[in-house]
């Protein structure tokens, strides 16, 4: 009971400094509205999107791997991430001058790549608490910085005030730089498993953003932007799950992938029932607030797709550590497939509506796939103890 009250704590501080870095966040997201108007946020919205999808494809490997490599390959590999995320960002500053979504995008994707990088030794050690601490620091003076400049000046812009916004990963990189130093670079896995694992994340992130990518080609800024808040509140409020499952992953990692090591499953329910429930109030609450009746019904709609995405982010910390890539490349790559479908289908006639049962469908069908690869019959030879089974 020690123990899980323990892993409830982490979770629970980690969680603190998620949602304060949110709270700010939605005044960040107040701010850009009220100053810029709706169409400008979701030519922004776009352009976060677009950093998630590109981060994705160039983070994936280096983060799983940092998971559970020996300390050795790790800092490694740690150097070469450095070096890498450090050339995406000159890329992005050129890139800014000519397309404000690709270059914000573009630079996003390298600071936070170059952010995971610093954050990656604390997660090694199942510190999500202290690690989600700097994130909340990080977004909190990037907001306040963007913020300070919108209402500062009498004719914002939203490239200035993006840039601002920008200015904190610089600070993230110069942390970074003494990593470079007595290292020899290492490229993360062979070709096939780099590709595989950035492959995955590339589908996984098209999965979780395309939607608002997809509404502002069809629908609109202004469309994209009032779905652009629920999806993000879901995806804020599902991390509950990510920073309870991270606190178990050196417990994992001991014990070779196997599922003892792992939350028990009736806790998961538990932390998922919990993050569902709570995006299903926030819904209520806007309803009755009154004024975005659009945006509270698609937040009551994402509430089940809540529930689904915190367990799964328990199954996948286990698959990362049992290395079980294929398998989860697999199923991302079809949910990410049929969505995009589902997408192109349903967005035009229903709008956010449409994108909010795709994703609740979607995230179910992984849910499915993913406890029956942690916990079902076919399983029953991975959750044996992979030290164990290399003995004989």
């Amino acid at each position: 009971m020690r123990a899980l009250d323990s892993h409830l704590l982490r979770t629970g501080v980690a969680s603190f400094w998620n949602y304060s870095g949110r709270l700010v966040g939605l005044g960040w997201t107040f701010a850009l509205i009220h100053t810029l108007g709706i169409g400008s946020y979701g030519q922004y919205a776009v352009a976060v999107a677009t950093a998630a999808i590109v981060n994705a494809g160039i983070d994936n490997a280096f983060y799983v791997r940092s998971l559970r490599l020996d300390e050795a390959r790790y800092e490694r590999e740690r150097c070469a991430r450095v070096l890498f995320g450090s050339v995406v960002a000159v890329v992005g500053v050129a890139a800014f001058t000519a397309s404000f979504v690709i270059g914000f995008g573009i630079l996003v994707a390298a600071g936070e790549l170059l952010f995971n990088t610093w954050k990656s030794r604390l997660l090694r050690e199942g510190r999500p608490d202290v690690a989600m601490r700097y994130d909340a620091v990080r977004q909190i003076t990037s907001i306040v910085l963007g913020a300070t400049y919108l209402y500062a000046v009498e004719a914002p812009s939203l490239s200035t005030a993006a840039a601002l916004y920008l200015l904190p990963y610089l600070v993230v990189a110069a942390a970074c730089l003494r990593y470079v130093p007595g290292q020899v670079p290492a490229a993360p896995g062979g070709p096939k498993e780099f590709a595989l694992l950035s492959f995955e994340a590339l589908a996984a992130a098209l999965y979780a953003q395309g939607d608002v990518v997809v509404i502002g080609w069809v629908a609109g800024d202004e469309v994209a932007g009032y779905y652009s808040v629920a999806l993000v509140a879901a995806l804020a409020i599902s991390t509950i799950g990510q920073n309870y499952a991270n606190t178990y992953l050196e417990k994992i990692r001991a014990a070779g992938g196997h599922v003892s090591g792992a939350p028990a499953l009736r806790d998961v329910v538990k932390v998922g029932l919990l993050t569902g429930g709570s995006m299903a109030v926030v819904g209520v609450g806007i309803l009755l607030w009154g004024g975005a009746d659009h945006t509270g019904h698609i937040t009551l709609i994402l509430s089940l797709f809540v529930v689904a995405r915190a367990i799964n982010h328990s199954f996948i910390v286990v698959l990362f550590v049992q290395k079980r890539d294929a398998l989860r490349v697999k199923a991302t790559v079809a949910v990410a497939v049929a969505k995009l479908a589902a997408l192109a289908l349903l967005v035009g006639p229903l709008g956010g509506y449409g994108a909010a049962v795709a994703c609740v469908v979607c995230e179910a069908a992984l849910l499915f796939v993913y406890h029956r690869a942690v916990h079902g019959a076919a399983s029953s030879s991975v959750r044996e103890p992979l030290h164990d089974r290399a003995t004989r």
